[in-house]
């Protein structure tokens, strides 16, 4: 192969290296097509779990299939609803106006049966048991310190054992939540990864080739764009490609779309209230549903307005998701 010809072929193939994850971007993350097309939903679209619904179309904004505190929150307030947790208010005399809620674990219900991210949750909420009860008084603050960086009423060692036995525990449910919808029989079809996959194994290839190419190039004193220009562009790309959070890499199937779009519907009907008005819930049982994944969906402001615009004051205080909600605004 003469000289001229080397150069055309060196060049040709960067550019097609160069070029590759851009049409594996495109290729994997074209949008599927779906024949779903309501303009809102009324019922809950799934019976799966808040931290699924949130990981899926909420959570993480770096990583697909993450959820975040919300979906922490939603899964309280699940247990809640299921009784696994009763919700007590037992701080003042007038119910109207709670100051302080308390959490206590139902002991009569079959643990087994919940799913391992809701049991981490139940653990979490055992680290401020005291004789039965939680407060969620001292969880409240607990998470102020962790947020201000700060404990007035604890020294620096016992402030960092707190803070680290939540933060290690909060990133153990994330994981395990994640770890249950990529993996787990249930939910596993509503992602496709492979362009995440393929674009790091191309990040790996691009950076190993970038490398020797520059370093070959470099004894024999090429300076050409063929033997340093485009291997930095492949170089520099490779690397890029690793820092692109999987929100942008990972693809949601054709049923993972339409969860996601069926979802949306569903916080659309709960923040708009006219709908609300027009579709009310027929009874406190559904409305509190209807909170734990609105609080799942980012959307419990609009749920617990809704609430208070829809139903008469007496009727509010029999809802245990509206006096946590109460409870959690007037805390903050």
């Amino acid at each position: 192969m003469s000289a001229d010809a080397q150069i055309y072929f060196s060049w040709a193939l960067l550019i097609i290296i160069v070029v590759m994850p851009i049409f594996i971007y495109l290729y994997y993350l074209r949008k599927p097509k779906i024949g779903y097309n309501a303009l809102y939903e009324r019922d809950l679209p799934t019976d799966d779990p808040p931290a699924i619904v949130n990981a899926v179309c909420a959570g993480d904004p770096e990583v697909m299939g993450v959820p975040d505190l919300d979906g922490f929150r939603a899964t309280i307030l699940d247990l809640i609803d299921r009784n696994y947790l009763f919700l007590k208010n037992e701080c003042v005399g007038e119910i109207s106006h709670p100051k302080c809620l308390q959490l206590e674990i139902n002991q009569d219900k079959n643990l087994s049966i919940l799913w391992k991210f809701e049991l981490q949750v139940l653990e979490f909420l055992k680290k401020y048991e005291y004789n039965g009860i939680i407060s969620m008084d001292i969880i409240s603050e607990s998470m102020n310190h962790m947020n201000n960086g700060e404990c007035s009423q604890c020294t620096y060692e016992e402030w960092r054992d707190k803070f680290e036995s939540n933060i290690y525990a909060y990133i153990d449910w994330k994981n395990e939540v994640k770890r249950t919808l990529r993996e787990g029989d249930n939910f596993k079809d509503a992602f496709y990864d492979k362009n995440d996959k393929y674009l790091k194994i191309f990040g790996v290839l691009g950076t190993i080739i970038a490398l020797g190419l520059i370093f070959y190039s470099l004894p024999f004193k090429l300076s050409s764009a063929t033997s340093i220009f485009l291997p930095l562009i492949l170089l520099l790309e490779s690397i890029m490609v690793f820092f692109i959070p999987e929100r942008f890499t990972v693809q949601c199937t054709p049923y993972g779309l339409e969860y996601y779009e069926k979802w949306m519907n569903f916080k659309k009907y709960i923040e708009d209230f006219s709908l609300m008005k027009e579709y009310p819930p027929e009874s406190v049982k559904i409305w509190d549903k209807y909170i734990v994944y609105a609080t799942a969906l980012g959307a419990a402001k609009g749920a617990k307005k809704g609430m208070e615009l829809l139903l008469p004051e007496n009727k509010l205080w029999e809802s245990d998701m509206y006096m946590y909600h109460y409870h959690e605004n007037q805390k903050s």
